[in-house]
């Protein structure tokens, strides 16, 4: 690559150190020293001749059209693309590392995580261990612009780069997208278990010290091809019955690596029957999750306190409430088969967990279609925190155009594991966090 040749600015008394050192002459005897002078950025050869033939022949074809019209809508992809890489290379090429600094110090996404690294690699131990009968996945930093839009998260919470991609914001969407480009070269077959730690990076404000925008989560996904539309929830509720045990593995090896978990609760929820809930009571479904906002601490308890709902939100006999509620065949129906085929046989293979049913929960309602869980974790010294979250998705049925490719995905913090839970942490900021979970 070129030097840029140094071109006298308006900075000229900026200590910038990206001037070239060739570009340095040592000043005459008894003329005081001028500091270092920032160097112009280059054109950018061909392509910045690309970039001004687009624009210019943007600005003839689209004459009149508002600037962030043209800009979404008007170009081709490839063009914007182009446009867009040479307007941020000038800008790169202009920045001081003053700058650069003065950029990271207000830019908590840039800042390193606050965790122990080794404690972090000490828990992923001991998932991926746990998870055991699920393939191990490395995914890629980023994903195809508009995966997590598909997904129903708001785009405005996600960074987007230049080049049409967006950086990974939930393990659940590239497990997804992995996934499906399997099944599609395989035709069908065995069901997919994979599992995956990334780090991932969410555009909503925090204010809680000591953590950052970016975090790792841990994540499970089964894929798998249900035999029929009757037996699409069985499915679904199969996978999940899975993830749940290795979840309670989890918990339980926690303590060997040093962690100080003593207990793990799993919420048991089911969109239709919470929908069904909320709709006997004439209540819109879909506005009370809206503002239940997994960023908010008690968003959706204050919803749900405002719209004046008394639901149960920890059942034992999930039967018994839907019955209670008055609720239809088909919910009450809906509920029997969750107790047979997920609350009673995680009751039997690990006794340990304690099992309740939340027969109003907002957090992932929009999210969810089906079977939704919320996990739990107690501490040695009493303290629960809802370290995790998952459910069925419909994002294969939909990425493959068959509605039998069905898909059960759920995650834990890894970060709050490891920032709450360590037994080496110092006990201090004893309070709830509310790092997101997938």
């Amino acid at each position: 690559m070129p030097t840029p040749t140094p071109t006298p600015t308006d900075d000229d008394d900026d200590d910038d150190l990206t001037t070239p050192a060739a570009a340095r002459t040592e000043p005459a005897i008894g003329h005081r020293p001028r500091a270092p002078r920032r160097p112009r950025a280059p054109e950018g050869g061909r392509t910045g001749e690309l970039s001004s033939r687009i624009a210019r022949r943007a600005a003839e074809a689209h004459e009149g059209q508002p600037l962030d019209r043209l800009l979404a809508e008007g170009l081709p992809g490839n063009e914007l693309t182009t446009l867009l890489l040479h307007c941020l290379r000038q800008r790169a090429l202009r920045r001081s590392f003053a700058e650069v600094l003065d950029h990271a110090e207000r830019a908590p996404m840039t800042h390193a995580s606050a965790a122990d690294a080794r404690r972090i690699h000490a828990f992923d131990a001991a998932a991926y261990a746990a998870a055991a009968g699920f393939e191990a996945v490395d995914l890629a930093p980023v994903g195809p612009l508009g995966a997590t839009a598909c997904a129903g998260v708001e785009p405005n919470n996600v960074l987007a780069t230049v080049r049409f991609a967006e950086v990974a914001a939930d393990p659940t969407t590239g497990l997804a997208l992995h996934a499906a480009r399997r099944r599609r070269e395989t035709r069908g077959g065995e069901p997919l278990r994979l599992c995956a730690s990334q780090r991932v990076l969410r555009m909503q404000p925090t204010k809680h010290p000591g953590f950052t925008p970016h975090f790792r989560l841990f994540a499970l996904v089964t894929a798998a091809r249900s035999p029929g539309r009757s037996e699409d929830d069985a499915c679904e509720r199969r996978a999940l019955l899975e993830h749940l045990v290795v979840w309670a593995d989890l918990v339980r090896a926690l303590p060997a690596a040093g962690f100080r978990a003593a207990g793990l609760r799993v919420v048991l929820s089911d969109t239709a029957v919470v929908r069904a809930c909320l709709g006997a009571r004439g209540l819109d479904a879909d506005a009370l999750a809206q503002r239940a906002k997994a960023h908010e601490p008690g968003s959706s308890e204050a919803a749900l306190r405002e719209a004046s709902v008394d639901l149960p939100r920890a059942a034992a006999d999930y039967v018994g409430a839907a019955r209670s509620l008055g609720l239809g065949p088909e919910p009450v129906a809906r509920a029997e088969r969750w107790v047979a085929e997920v609350g009673e046989p995680l009751s039997r293979a690990r006794p340990e967990v304690e099992i309740v049913y939340d027969l109003a929960r907002l957090q992932g309602l929009g999210y969810y279609a089906g079977p939704f869980v919320q996990l739990v974790v107690r501490r040695d010294d009493g303290l629960e925190l809802p370290l995790g979250d998952g459910g069925a998705v419909p994002w294969l049925g939909a990425l493959l155009s068959n509605r039998r490719e069905r898909m059960v995905a759920t995650g834990i913090g890894t970060e709050m594991v490891v920032k709450l839970f360590d037994r080496s942490a110092p006990r201090a900021g004893e309070a709830r966090s509310e790092e997101p979970t997938p």
